[in-house]
């Protein structure tokens, strides 16, 4: 079943329609003389993927406490890992062929991590790549009532306090998404710009059965099967879902909310104030584009820029294709939002505080 969209009108620039129409085809020029070469990328996949087996049966073999937490967090941040380099890719169809494949994939991962990829995968195409950063329309700006990010609405007195406590929710919030915000997201019809009249039955069997089999491998099989005691596989679990989530939650926000990036507000469904191009460049943030580093890490996340101008291109073509943009925006007198990885996760929690205050 297809969600129904309501699509808002971006402002009309010539200038800017011609600056997006040379980057497109220099862009696509250079990739159709570059395309990508599998080899390294299903050697990163089987690197990630194998590090988790080998993580994962550890716990059962060696009978040794710190062993337990120190493969525990492993198997977490490795989640994460597969989760930005590769789920995110099959999600946008940029790595087979056939979109059938691509799902099949994404599914396989969201499933592993215990993510609902089906809603996920919904909501993340149809809302947030459409109109990043903009209220009542991106739903990766709806952190519930207890987190502030928006320019164009009215923060609550408990905001003020955001930028102190938010960091410290964020560790808990795989263990939100996995266990709570799922079920609350599958009964809701309305997210945003979106509108679901009902899930087909697959939908609501995938649903249990996932994370039946997230919670089975996750917990009940090293509970009966492995030599530590109940309480220390769940210990290991919470502790592992603490660090990951850090990870995972700062990757996501620093690539559209720091200081620089801009919000926007849809009033009479036109985003009269932005073009499309303006758009996705203004309200997304870079940290290390250009680095193969941050690249083999992040799974191009480090390069948002270019992935929301360019969503289904594979990971491993971004720094290049950042380099195109940038040479380009700049050449143009734009000039795109950047930080490091950690400067991002600062210049954020200052917007958490800016954005907390409450007026009077």
């Amino acid at each position: 079943m297809k969600p129904e969209i309501t699509k808002p009108l971006f402002r009309k620039d010539v200038r800017e329609e011609a600056i997006f129409r040379e980057i497109c085809k220099t862009v696509n020029n250079y990739l159709e003389n570059n395309p990508v070469n599998n080899r390294p990328l299903v050697l990163k996949f089987g690197l990630y993927f194998g590090l988790f087996i080998v993580s994962y049966l550890l716990v059962y073999f060696i009978p040794y406490t710190p062993i337990l937490y120190t493969t525990y967090i492993a198997i977490g941040l490795l989640h994460v890992l597969l989760g930005l380099n590769f789920a995110h890719d099959f999600a946008h169809n940029a790595i087979f062929k056939s979109k059938k494949l691509n799902n099949t994939a994404f599914e396989f991962l969201f499933a592993l991590m215990g993510i609902n990829g089906y809603l996920w995968k919904k909501r993340h195409t149809h809302s947030h790549h459409n109109y990043p950063n903009t209220e009542g329309y991106d739903v990766d700006i709806e952190l519930g009532a207890i987190i502030y990010l928006s320019e164009n609405g009215r923060p609550q007195k408990h905001h003020k306090w955001q930028y102190i406590y938010g960091p410290l929710l964020y560790s808990i919030y795989t263990l939100y998404w996995i266990f709570y915000k799922d079920f609350v997201l599958f009964i809701r019809k309305q997210h945003a710009n979106l509108r679901f009249k009902q899930h087909e039955k697959k939908e609501h069997i995938k649903l249990w059965v996932f994370k039946l089999l997230y919670v089975g491998y996750m917990l009940i099989l090293p509970a009966v099967f492995s030599p530590f005691t109940v309480g220390q596989v769940l210990e290991a679990f919470v502790i592992a879902h603490f660090i990951s989530a850090w990870f995972l939650l700062f990757t996501f926000l620093i690539t559209h909310h720091v200081e620089n990036t801009q919000y926007f507000h849809a009033e009479e469904n036109a985003l009269s104030s932005t073009s499309w191009l303006m758009h996705q460049v203004g309200s997304s943030n870079d940290f290390h584009p250009f680095s193969k580093v941050a690249n083999f890490i992040f799974g191009g996340f480090n390069c948002h820029i270019a992935h929301h101008l360019f969503p289904n291109v594979c990971h491993t073509q971004y720094p290049l294709v950042s380099k195109v943009v940038y040479t380009i925006l700049e050449r143009h007198q734009i000039v795109p939002n950047k930080t490091s990885f950690f400067g991002g996760i600062h210049s954020h929690v200052r917007l958490l505080k800016k954005l907390g205050n409450v007026v009077d």
